[in-house]
């Protein structure tokens, strides 16, 4: 009987379709099921002041996440990396970000204090679910700033 039916599925080749069928929805499943993100603003400052930040950003679902930031200087021809920063931590719906929220503790404070110029940040995250889910990553550019 056993033998009949693996005769069956590969003849018919069904055991390919199946995979298709159980890990494609698995690849395409989006990562706002865990997390969504609108909005990162950076508020114009002085050199000594702590830039203000505006996030926009929704954790829908616990889960154990990466995040990068890159700053990057606008030199005059084109935007320029200024810093990178990278983290990791473990995210729940009921976190929220600091009152006072600022692009020191958005870096974890590895690009602090930027000199006079001007700025845009991308952020990414990537969402590293349990199970058979392959890993979901979201990215976002903040408005320009400037540090005067």
């Amino acid at each position: 009987m056993t033998r009949n039916v693996v005769d069956w599925l590969h003849h018919y080749r069904v055991v390919p379709w199946l995979v298709t069928l159980i890990l494609l929805p698995i690849m395409l499943w989006p990562v706002s099921w865990w997390f969504k993100v609108d909005r990162v603003y950076v508020n114009s400052a002085q050199v000594s002041s702590p830039l203000a930040m505006i996030v926009d950003r929704k954790i829908t679902r616990p889960f154990y996440g990466e995040w990068y930031v890159t700053i990057r200087q606008w030199n005059g021809n084109g935007w320029v990396t200024y810093c990178n920063a990278e983290g990791s931590s473990n995210y729940h719906p009921k976190a929220v970000l600091p009152k006072d929220l600022s692009l020191r503790w958005w870096t974890d404070g590895q690009c602090h204090p930027l000199p006079v110029g001007k700025y845009q940040i991308s952020t990414t995250w990537v969402v590293k679910p349990e199970g058979f889910l392959t890993d979901k990553s979201i990215s976002i550019d903040s408005n320009i700033f400037e540090v005067r």
